[in-house]
């Protein structure tokens, strides 16, 4: 199994941080890769699952499942798709004034061998590194911008 992490300092309070975090209607903007979620169930509580269609170049259809969910803290899942599974733990820590939001993901190619482990450590770790980059450089700019027009009440 891979594990790869990435982090960014949102310059926004957690609070609106975590909110924005799970906010469906604004992943087409942030999340790489997203297209339209399928179905939900309980998301983003513990237990509960989520189906999401990514667009034509993406991963296809990912199916979620929550497996730890600490408000304004942590946020684990384990996920699958036709070419990879694994899990992905989002967390949230209050920095100076700002947020700090750190994804971890731990993978495993659907195909195994020699060829899957060359492929994965000279192509796909690259291309997910670049891939988390992506997210979390929207998700900040995303979430600043939002936390801009806000009221200020929340800082």
């Amino acid at each position: 199994m891979a594990k790869l992490s990435q982090s960014v300092l949102v310059g926004a309070s957690l609070a609106p941080v975590w909110d924005h975090y799970f906010e469906v209607t604004g992943w087409p903007a942030w999340v790489d890769g997203y297209q339209a979620v399928e179905s939900a169930d309980g998301y983003p509580e513990e237990g509960g699952t989520l189906v999401w269609r990514s667009t034509p170049a993406g991963r296809g259809t990912v199916a979620e499942t929550v497996l730890a969910h600490e408000p304004r803290r942590l946020h684990r899942i384990a996920f699958s798709d036709p070419e990879w599974s694994g899990e992905l733990t989002s967390r949230f820590e209050v920095e100076g004034e700002g947020t700090r939001v750190a994804l971890e993901l731990d993978y495993r190619l659907a195909r195994s061998g020699a060829i899957a482990a060359i492929t994965d450590r000279l192509f796909v770790r690259g291309q997910v590194v670049r891939s988390l980059q992506r997210t979390l450089t929207r998700f900040r700019l995303e979430a600043e911008e939002i936390a801009a027009l806000g009221d200020g009440s929340d800082r």
